[in-house]
């Protein structure tokens, strides 16, 4: 069924044009870093609606895996990064995940699928002296495949991703705390908590929808969590822009 992949990439899309266009104008690195990560989110729909309808292979696996499963969640935090409006460590952080997702595109056009498995539940084994039975081929479905299957034989990339999420997905959760903390006495402006705590809600969303693909190859379950994972995001993205910058008052200011 393409129906739920064809909806997320629809609602990533729109998404991702619109952050862009706002970046386009404003020039903020969160509204880059968002519709970058928006992008990936769609493209890597689009291949999931096409690996469900049209079958699935190496090179389409790859490049949803790249943007689906490794890249899209750093840039988030990076967007999550330039809220705090530090611009050493905006730009650092642009250096760091520029250079992160170097790596990761290089590592993962490099290297080699499991295209076959064999042997029983808990003792399976990558196939590389023959080619695979029907029964025994990996993409050989129209569900997603799992990246544990399909990974077998260069656990480092599955590895790689799943550090590259969870460091990321850390990063997002602790500034949305951080940001609904006083600083020297004073709260911080409401939208900003908000929108910090709805970005933090959606990348929440999608990872349980990333669980369901790991663990249990359930395509729809991923492509219905990311749809609405987005939307949440975006919600967030849209208080983000219009927040005001924290700000403690000095000695002397005009309460006015």
């Amino acid at each position: 069924m393409i129906i739920f992949p064809l909806i997320a990439a629809a609602v990533s899309t729109v998404f991702a044009v619109l952050l862009l266009l706002q970046y386009s104008k404003k020039r903020k690195v969160q509204q880059l870093a968002w519709g970058v990560s928006m992008a990936m989110f769609a493209l890597a729909s689009f291949i999931v609606m096409y690996g469900t309808s049209q079958g699935w292979d190496p090179t389409s696996y790859k490049i949803f895996y790249l943007f689906g499963a490794m890249l899209n969640v750093p840039w988030l935090a990076l967007g999550s990064v330039a809220l705090l409006n530090k611009r050493e460590l905006t730009m650092s952080a642009l250096v760091i995940v520029a250079v992160l997702s170097i790596f990761g595109f290089f590592k993962v056009i490099s290297s080699h699928p499991c295209e076959g498995i064999t042997g029983r539940s808990g003792h399976q084994q990558c196939i590389v002296d023959r080619q695979p039975n029907p029964s025994e081929r990996v993409f050989d479905q129209k569900d997603i495949p799992s990246g544990k299957d399909v990974w077998r034989r260069d656990s480092s990339v599955r590895s790689l991703a799943m550090w590259f999420s969870i460091v990321s997905y850390v990063v997002v959760v602790g500034i949305a705390a951080l940001s609904s903390r006083p600083r020297k006495g004073v709260a911080p402006p409401k939208e900003r908590v908000r929108a910090n705590l709805l970005i933090a809600i959606g990348v929440t969303i999608v990872a349980i929808g990333s669980t369901a693909l790991v663990r249990y190859a359930k395509g729809a379950a991923f492509s219905v969590t990311l749809a609405i994972g987005v939307a949440v995001m975006f919600v967030g993205f849209l208080l983000a822009s219009r927040a005001p910058r924290h700000r403690v008052e000095q000695p002397g200011d005009s309460p006015t």
